[in-house]
C-alpha cells in the first residue's frame, strides 16, 4: 500500500536551519532523517500538532547539528562539498552561463553561481565555494557575535574593551591581557548553547587570566556544566 504523505512544511529552526516537516498518515511516531542533499526532514504522525514536532527538533538540536557537522566533514574529506548548512543559510549550487564565480545570500540560501561548463567537483569550483562559505560565516558572525557578546557581558557583569571577529582556525576565541576579545567566524558552526559557552569562557578570562581553579569555578557559575560543554566543543572543527 502506498504511504499517504502531505506536502512538507519548511520551517527555519533556530540553531539548526531549514527543517522539512512532512506528515505521514501511517506513521506512529516522530522520526528524523538527515541526508546530504535533502537536509533535515521530520516525519510527523497525522494527529500530532506541528508545534509538538518543532519542540521535538529543539530537544534533539545538538544531535542534529552534530550529524550535520559529520556530513560536512565527510564531504570535505572526500574533496567535494555537495551540501553545507551555516547557522542561517544552506548552500545551493546554480550553474551560470557567464563563466564566472559569484554568490549571494537570499532568504535562507547561500546561492553559489559557477560556470555551467564545469562540474561542481572541479578543484576551482570547490576552492571558490569554500571562500563563499567563509564569507557567509563572516557575515553571520559580524551580525550575531558582537551583539551576543555584549548581551552576555551585561547579563553577568563582565567588562571588556573591544571585540574583533576574525578567520581564526587555531582556536574558537581568545582574550588578551588588555581584555580585547577575538572570536572566530567558525563559531557560527556551533549550536547556540556552545557559542554562548565559548563567549562566556573568553569573558571569564577578563577576570581570570589562566585556566586555574578560580577560572573554572567562576565559569561554572555563569555557564553550568562548563567542562562538559568544553568537551563537546572539542568535537567540532574550525574551517570549511
Amino acid at each position: 500500500m502506498t504511504k499517504r504523505l502531505s506536502n512538507p512544511s519548511v520551517i527555519h529552526v533556530e540553531g539548526v536551519g531549514k527543517v522539512k516537516f512532512q506528515r505521514n498518515f501511517r506513521a506512529k511516531r516522530l522520526s528524523i532523517s538527515i541526508r546530504p542533499r535533502s537536509g533535515v526532514r521530520i516525519t510527523v504522525p497525522r494527529l500530532l500538532p506541528l508545534a509538538s514536532a518543532k519542540e521535538f527538533v529543539l530537544l534533539k538540536k545538538d544531535w542534529i547539528v552534530t550529524k550535520l557537522q559529520e556530513i560536512d566533514s565527510l564531504t570535505s574529506r572526500n574533496g567535494t562539498i555537495t551540501d553545507y548548512q551555516t547557522k542561517y543559510h544552506r548552500l545551493k549550487y546554480y550553474p551560470s552561463k557567464n563563466g564566472t564565480f559569484s554568490f549571494d545570500l537570499s532568504g535562507n540560501e547561500l546561492r553559489f553561481f559557477y560556470p555551467a561548463h564545469r562540474d561542481i567537483s572541479d578543484e576551482q569550483v570547490q576552492e571558490a565555494v569554500r571562500k563563499a562559505i567563509e564569507e557567509t560565516l563572516r557575515a553571520e558572525a559580524l551580525q550575531y557575535l558582537p551583539f551576543r557578546l555584549k548581551e552576555l557581558a551585561n547579563e553577568h557583569n563582565f567588562h571588556y574593551n573591544s571585540v574583533r571577529i576574525k578567520n581564526i582556525r587555531s582556536r574558537w576565541g581568545s582574550c588578551s591581557a588588555n581584555n580585547n576579545i577575538n572570536l572566530s567566524i567558525y563559531l557560527m558552526k556551533l549550536p547556540d548553547e556552545l557559542i554562548d559557552y565559548v563567549i562566556l569562557h573568553e569573558l571569564t578570562h577578563t577576570i581570570h587570566k589562566n585556566h586555574g581553579k578560580d577560572f573554572w569555578d567562576h565559569l561554572e557559575k555563569v555557564s553550568l556544566k562548563a567542562k562538559v560543554k568544553a568537551a563537546r566543543v572539542r568535537k567540532y572543527r574550525t574551517g570549511v
